[in-house]
């Protein structure tokens, strides 16, 4: 995680534990995962970008909008980033940068399986900021990542598991569905898979 990432994550981590505490009917998420990318050939080249791990983050806030004893409706905002191998070579010289930002807002579906488990279905879209790469240099090419923002839409579900009044442990798997191409992924499916700790209020 480079040094801006984690400035940027522990401002958020921090700001939504006090954030919680202070608004009724809602939740913060602070979620972590793995994130992972095949090799594969910058298209119109016949360089190949190797495969890469890596970590994905999460900062996800809901806020209750209707409650009935079988679901809940909720205002679902997530946050979340991906990083699978921050910066890696290809097969000429250059380095290339796969992480992906999300920003989406939309709505998460409740139902309680018993007092202390419920699942729970997402979806709403939004922007993501995603890299592409780019060949240059003619005769002697070096490879090199473009930054382009592009719109999201995203669904998933998960369970969530309430430990306390105030925490519960959340796991969920969303699919962020884009434009093809970027940040190191062939197709459009930006797939997260995310697990944590959520901040009850």
């Amino acid at each position: 995680m480079t040094k801006n990432n984690v400035h940027w994550f522990l401002y958020l981590l921090f700001g939504s534990v006090v954030w919680a505490q202070g608004v009724q009917n809602s939740d913060i998420a602070v979620l972590f995962g793995p994130a992972s990318v095949k090799a594969q050939p910058i298209p119109g080249s016949n360089i190949l970008v190797p495969a890469s791990t890596g970590y994905a983050a999460g900062v996800g806030y809901g806020y209750q909008l209707v409650r009935s004893s079988a679901a809940s409706l909720w205002l679902d905002i997530a946050l979340p980033i991906t990083a699978p191998g921050k910066i890696h070579g290809a097969s000429v010289p250059g380095s290339i940068d796969d992480t992906t930002r999300f920003f989406t807002a939309g709505a998460r579906f409740m139902a309680p399986l018993n007092p202390r488990v419920s699942i729970y279905a997402v979806t709403g879209g939004g922007l993501g900021g995603f890299h592409y790469p780019l060949v240059t240099g003619g005769a002697s090419p070096t490879v090199k990542s473009t930054l382009t923002v592009h719109g999201v839409f995203d669904f998933g579900g998960g369970v969530d598991v309430r430990l306390t009044r105030h925490f519960s442990i959340r796991g969920e798997v969303r699919d962020f569905v884009t434009g093809s191409g970027l940040s190191g992924v062939e197709g459009r499916n930006h797939v997260v898979p995310l697990m944590g700790l959520v901040f009850h209020r």
